[in-house]
This record gives C-alpha cells, structure tokens and sequence, in this order.
C-alpha cells in the first residue's frame, strides 16, 4: 500500500500544476531547490537521503510501544525509528529530566555546603578539583564520605609534568617515603641513601640485652595494656606480626628496645633495674641499647619515629624534661620528614598499600597527640601546627573497638574485660589536641591581639568537642584508664585556658575564669578518685602527674576552704603513689609545698600528713628561686617577697591587691605581664603579640584599654581572685 501522505502531496501538486504533468522531485517536499552549480546537492538533502524515511519519520506520531509501535510497524510497513525521550513534552522525559536536575543540583547543595563549612586549605583543594574538570558528581560523592580527591595535571605539557614532579613525594628503595615541598627540587631524582637493608631478622635477635623470650613478652604485655591505648604511636597488630615472623617492616631493634625501655617502668622486677634497690633505674639497660641503635642507623623510617617518640616519653617520665623535649622535637621533624602529616598522592609509582597507609595515620596521631601534650606540661609551642596537617584520622573498625580491653598485672586485678574503644580514643583526643595545638599557639606565638572573643570561642570549641563525644565514651564507674584519661585531659586543658585571668572578669559574659578553675580541679579530683580505685596509680600515664599538678595549684589559691585542703591532701598522695614509675613526682611534691611557702599559707593538718614521709632532701625544686625545702612550715620565711602580693600580718588567701582606677594618670608603671596570674614566678604566662596596639600595650592603669579588649580586673581589697575573704569567693564557685 502506498503511502497516503505521499498521494495526497502529489494529488496537490497535480491540481495546482498547469504547465507540467511530471511528479515533483523528492526534494520539494521540504525545501526549495536553490540555485546551485551542476553536480552539487544542498546539504539537507544529503542529510535526508542518508536517513532513510527521515522525512516521513518526522510527520509520523509515533504511539510508544515497545519494542516497535503499531502505527510504523501496521500502517507505514517501516521500521520505528522514533525516539521518545528526544521529545521533552513526553511526562517519562520529562520525569527523567527533573530526576536528572535533582540530582546535579544534589551534588551542587554538597559542594556549596562543603566549601561554607571547610578550611580554606579544604575549600583550595575543592576549587582545585573544579578548575581540573572534575566530575561534580564524583566530587560530591568524595565530599559525602570526606575524602578529598587527589589533584589532577591540568594537562599533559611539560608545565603540568613539572608541576607534578615538584613536591611529589619520594620513594626509596626500602619502601620509606620522603616528603619535599614545592619549594625544593630534592624529590626530582633519585638520591638512594645507603642504609643497610635488612627486610628478614631473626626473631630472637631484636635485643641484645635479655635473651628470656619470657619476660620480653611479659613487658609487652604490661605496654600494651596500659601505656599502648593512651598515646598510640603504633599500630599492635602490624608490629606483633613482623616481630614473630621476624620483618622490619613495623618492627626493628630500636623500636623493640625503646618500647621495653617504657615497659620496665611499669613492673617491679629488680632484674629489670640496673640497681635493683633504685627503681627509677628500671629499664636504662634496654634505654641505653636503643641509644645505640639510634647513633649507629639514624636514617628516618616509621620505625624510628615511633621509637623516638616512646624514648622521649620515657625521658619525660624520669624528670629529664631537656631530654624528652629533643626527642619528641627529633620525633615530629622525622614525621613531616616522611609525609606523615600529608595525605599520600596515588600515582602509579608511589602507591602505598592500604595497610601502610593506615599505619602512618595511626603513628602521625599518636606522635601529635603526645607533643601536644606534653607541649601543655612543659609551657612551649608544640612542634608542628595544626594547619599544616592534612592526613586524615585512623579508620574506626567495629571489631577494633569492641575488642576487649583485659587488665594486665603482676598483682591479682579482679576486674571484668570490657570494650578498648583504642580507636575512637585516639580519634577523640585528636581532634582534642587540634584545639589544644590552636590554643598554644594563641598563648605562646601569637598573631593577633588578644581578646575576651579568642579567650571565648576557644571555650566554646572545647565545649562542643566535649558534647559531641559518643555515649559510649561517656565517664562510668567501670571506665578504662584511656577513657578516664582522655576527661581528665579535658578538664585539665580548660583549666590551663582560663588559668592566666584569674585575676579578671570578662566583660559582657558570666562566665568566670575562678569558677571554671575550681569547677575544672574539682572534676579532675572526682575521676582520679574513680582511676584511683579501679586501677591504682603504679601504672598511670606520665601525663597523669602533670593533671595533678594544675589542680593542686587551684586548690592551693582556695586554701583555707575545708575542701580544697582535703583535695589538696589527697592528690599529693597520689603523686606519691606514682613517684615509682614517675620519678618526677617527688619534685613536684616539692614545687606545690615552695608555693605554700612562698606564699606563706597555713596548710592543714591533713596535707601535712600527706607529706610528712617526704625527705626535705628529695627533689627539691630547681625553678623556684632561693626557696628552701622544711618540714615546719611555721619556721620558715622567703628571702624574697611572693610576686605582687601585699606584706600584711596574716594572709588567709593567696590574693593579689589590686584596686584599678580608670583616673590615674601618674605612679608606678607596671609590666603588662602582671595582668597575668601564674603560681610560678615569671614563668608559664601568655605572650603577646608583637604589633602595634597589641593586647596590654603601654601602662597597666590604663583600664579603658582592658575594657576594649573584654577584660575587667577584679577589683578587691585583699586578694587576687575575689572578695577580701576569699573561702567565701571560692565556695560559691
């Protein structure tokens, strides 16, 4: 059967053709025949006979079925060639159009939403993505599971080559990576150092001091169960499975040693002492071994990172502070050495394994966590900051942190196994030392003046690092050491925020650098008294002492109230109690009676009783002054007056007089640091910013300047911190 449009067109044509019977050419249907040279078609006439029926295919209303509709299949005898989602009227096209535009705009609402809440560094590497022509959707998808996506060449030209190369990471032949910036070309060719490379050792040859495979195992596992889940420099699993099979990989000599060196400290074997009347000589043997690994093979590998770190934290421990500060600082400068603060770039000749990749996030947090810490103890800029850190944290495995945590002890511990959570411990104090890192750097480096705002957000920041922890991190009266730790660590921290204005308010906010304070020592006291009766405190964290510490300072300033005097007397028993394994406590025992003395308080009996087996020639403070150790308090009287503080006949606070006026424009001039309070003398305060208009710039009368800043100095008439009786002042706190 013909086609009946055609017969209709042509009955048409012949009607209205007067002068010609010949049928019109194919081409009349559609267009007009221009005037062309001979042999030339019009390009939509080759167009049309190269589809065949297109012409006829446009007119057709095609009805939908699949797999070929009954108008072109019955009635035109042709094959359906009709798109149906190229007409957008249809309501599926239409359906799948906005399908589409939802989930583009979707993976826009991601982008915009993570460019608003991200670092700048963050939103740099987003943009970057974007310029390189990133798939958005892939972008999107990254930025939902916050990974960020490696950078692309721009291009394959020698710039985006160079590009490349310059600041790539660095390869050797044993498997370590080394990081160069885009400021150094060291990484642009091969420069193999050589290092003996031992991949296979015997599993008996990891130290050269003790053969007994008994008491090396059990050192390992007093490490692992209280030192390891508190600062976790390494990864258990890994190094446990290269020491058996005897790889280097994530074990070595050095490694080994140090880590018994730490271990030593927590048992109380006299064959682990090098005297073994003396136990602060425990573990030198193995100390002294790694000392010696160290010097002989110091070339950076994880290894030796970790190994820095454990032999710092053992230095610290002993009182060496100078020590374990070179360390840590060895430490932190070999991990940004290898680009462990980096996330690794995947390229076809740098790939690290996942399990590498995950090792190097545990030892880099582990490592950051620790010089914070111990930043906070000793009063310095921690070695590496925050916002040069791009390395995400460790992954959280269920089966890793529902793995339970069983006590072990060379005395009978009748205690329950319970869920580690190793992971989400080291997670949580991560990001708690991110704030902390911020808050140094704001105390000793700072950029910007300093006000009551930056005192204030820090708080806030800390307070919602607290809310935000999961439940089951939450303090019980059945808490792990790492869990109890990590809340002690938190009080302690906010303690040292506010510390340094007691002796102001803040303008326009109720919150009161004295309340927290005592609130903050008063929440330390309670949790040790849960670690306390756990666990017992021979083996504790050597970053427990340092929390007892700044609580005893506050409860030093409260004195005479009724409870500081008992908080204070508990607490230097404990630093009795860990003085075996710490034997820096016993100086610190000495630093809190000086500060009674220097300030000439009344101690009560109990605290007397509490130090009453202390020798007066043990650990006598060095940074005190010409202050002098006595087991009568009432027989002693500083050479030199406590700092700022006022000579009256009886003082029952550690106050400060101070009485601004905002009117005085001639007398003493005082140094802008006496806005500060610290327990030590010219030591442990705030610096400030070196430009002009800075925080205290010019006269300490000059409160006006205070008030623009957020500060208002107390005004009292004898004391520091509150009215002129000040149990009462710190009894409502």
């Amino acid at each position: 059967m013909g086609d009946p449009l055609r017969l209709r067109q042509s009955s048409q044509s012949e009607d209205t053709s007067d002068t010609s019977s010949e049928p019109p050419s194919q081409g009349s249907f559609n267009i007009m025949r221009p005037i062309l040279p001979k042999e030339e078609q019009p390009e939509d006439a080759i167009y049309l006979d190269a589809v065949p029926d297109a012409r006829n295919s446009k007119r057709r209303c095609c009805d939908g079925g699949t797999p070929a509709c009954s108008t072109c299949t019955a009635v035109y005898h042709t094959e359906c060639v009709y798109d149906v989602d190229s007409d957008h009227r249809r309501k599926g096209a239409l359906k799948r159009d906005i399908e589409t535009l939802r989930e583009r705009n979707g993976a826009l609402g991601i982008i915009v939403a993570s460019i608003r809440s991200s670092s700048d560094s963050e939103v740099a590497d987003i943009v970057q993505q974007i310029r390189a022509d990133e798939n958005l959707d892939t972008i999107a998808d990254s930025l939902r599971k916050n990974v960020l996506l490696p950078r692309r060449s721009d291009s394959h030209s020698l710039e985006g080559d160079l590009s490349d190369l310059i600041g790539k990471a660095f390869v050797s032949k044993s498997g370590e990576t080394r990081n160069f910036g885009h400021t150094s070309s060291l990484g642009l060719v091969s420069h193999e150092e050589v290092h003996p490379i031992r991949n296979i050792m015997p599993s008996e040859a990891w130290t050269q001091v003790t053969r007994d495979a008994a008491l090396v195992g059990h050192l390992m596992g007093l490490y692992f169960c209280w030192q390891h889940p508190v600062f976790v420099l390494l990864s258990k699993e890994c190094f446990l499975h290269d020491m058996s099979k005897g790889r280097t990989k994530y074990c070595s000599p050095l490694l080994v040693n140090a880590l018994l060196s730490v271990a030593c400290g927590l048992s109380d074997r006299p064959e682990l002492r090098t005297d073994p009347d003396d136990p602060k000589t425990a573990g030198d043997s193995f100390y002294a071994e790694a000392k010696r690994l160290l010097f002989e093979d110091e070339h950076s590998s994880l290894t030796t990172v970790q190994a820095l770190a454990l032999m710092g934290l053992r230095e610290v421990s002993c009182g060496r502070d100078s020590s374990g500060f070179h360390l840590m600082g060895r430490c932190m400068r070999m991990a940004i050495e290898l680009g462990l603060h980096l996330t690794p770039v995947s390229s076809e000749d740098s790939a690290l394994p996942p399990t590498e990749i995950e090792v190097r996030k545990i030892t880099f947090w582990g490592c950051f966590t620790l010089d914070t810490a111990w930043s906070v103890c000793i009063g310095r800029i921690p070695q590496l900051p925050r916002a040069s850190i791009n390395i995400e944290k460790p992954t959280m495995a269920d089966q890793m942190e529902l793995k339970p945590w069983k006590v072990y002890s060379e005395q009978d511990m009748p205690i329950a196994p319970k869920a580690s959570h190793i992971n989400g411990v080291l997670n949580q104090l991560s990001s708690l030392s991110e704030i902390v890192n911020d808050m140094l750097f704001m105390f000793y480096a700072p950029r910007e003046q300093f006000t009551s705002k930056n005192l204030l957000d820090l708080y806030v920041r800390l307070q919602r690092w607290y809310k935000g922890m999961p439940p089951s991190l939450a303090v019980t009266g059945n808490s792990t050491p790492q869990l109890l730790l990590l809340h002690l660590y938190y009080h302690t921290v906010v303690l040292h925020l506010f510390r340094p204005f007691l002796k102001v308010d803040l303008a326009d906010s109720e919150v009161s650098p004295r309340a927290i304070c005592a609130s903050c020592a008063e929440k330390v006291s309670a949790i040790l008294d849960t670690y306390r009766s756990l666990y017992g405190l021979r083996r504790t964290s050597v970053l427990i002492p340092h929390i007892v510490i700044s609580a005893c300072t506050i409860y030093l300033v409260k004195l005479p109230s009724p409870s500081a005097g008992s908080h204070l007397a508990q607490l230097l028993n404990d630093l009795k109690a860990m003085s075996i394994n710490h034997p820096m406590t016993i100086r610190m025992l000495g630093i809190v009676l000086s500060l009674g003395k220097r300030w000439e308080l009344d101690f009560p009996l109990e605290v007397h009783r509490a130090v009453g087996s202390l020798s007066p020639d043990a650990g006598l403070p060095t940074l005190m002054g010409n202050y002098h150790f006595c087991q009568d308090s009432r027989d002693v009287q500083p050479n030199t007056p406590p700092p700022q503080l006022i000579q009256q006949p009886r003082r029952e606070s550690v106050m400060e007089a101070v009485t601004p006026t905002s009117n005085i424009t001639s007398g003493p001039v005082f140094n802008p640091t006496d806005f500060y309070w610290s327990p030590f003398l010219d030591q442990g305060m705030p610096l400030q910013a070196n430009h002009d208009g800075a925080m205290l710039d010019g006269r300490l009368d000059d409160w006006d300047q205070y008030q623009r800043e957020g500060f208002k100095v107390v005004n009292v008439g004898d004391g520091l911190m509150g009215q002129p009786n000040i149990y009462d002042d710190w009894a409502q706190a």
